[in-house]
């Protein structure tokens, strides 16, 4: 069993730092009750101000050649108009959940990272962007491993927007996802 640490006035880092900051700005967002992650993208458009367009890909071709840990599942491209989210639909229902999840913590938070490595065996995708070259798609967007600041940040807001869909979905009758969701005291 885990158990919790408690914060202390010693503590080196102030309640609203990392997590804690992380859930006051979801908290923050007034996100409306929802049962599905995408039901929240009208709402991340208002926010945003911007257009936002889930992209289930099931073409093989436009995946990458591993599908590994290390390999995308999802990608978010930022045009000048657009955010597409481009997601892996031959995965299961809850895995593009959280795929999902993490590519709107990226708009929410409006990451720009740039990164010359993942993108190398994905090419334009398949052609669903043919006149997108790697290096412009590597261009908008390139991360590619977990512990970098933004991908943890997305990772967490992503967890947090299911935790907020769950919440309002069958929660309440479920003891074992009242136990998982709970928030701490």
């Amino acid at each position: 069993m885990f158990f919790r640490r408690r914060r202390t006035a010693t503590d080196d880092t102030a309640p609203g730092d990392g997590a804690c900051a992380l859930r006051d700005f979801v908290d923050g967002l007034g996100l409306p009750p929802v049962s599905d992650i995408r039901e929240l993208v009208p709402f991340v458009e208002q926010y945003t101000g911007r257009p936002v367009e889930l992209i289930p890909v099931t073409d093989a071709a436009a995946l990458p050649q591993s599908l590994d840990a290390a390999s995308p599942c999802g990608l978010w491209l930022a045009t000048d108009t657009t955010d597409y989210v481009f997601h892996d639909a031959t995965t299961s229902l809850a895995h593009q959940d959280v795929i999902i999840g993490h590519e709107l913590g990226h708009i929410l938070r409006r990451h720009h990272t740039v990164d010359g490595g993942f993108l190398a065996g994905v090419g334009t995708l398949g052609g669903i962007l043919p006149d997108m070259t790697p290096a412009l798609i590597r261009m908008l967007v390139g991360r590619t491993r977990y512990a970098e600041p933004d991908e943890v940040e997305a990772e967490t807001i992503g967890s947090l927007l299911l935790a907020h869909v769950h919440a309002h979905h069958s929660a309440h009758d479920d003891p074992i996802s009242r136990t998982l969701l709970r928030r701490p005291r």
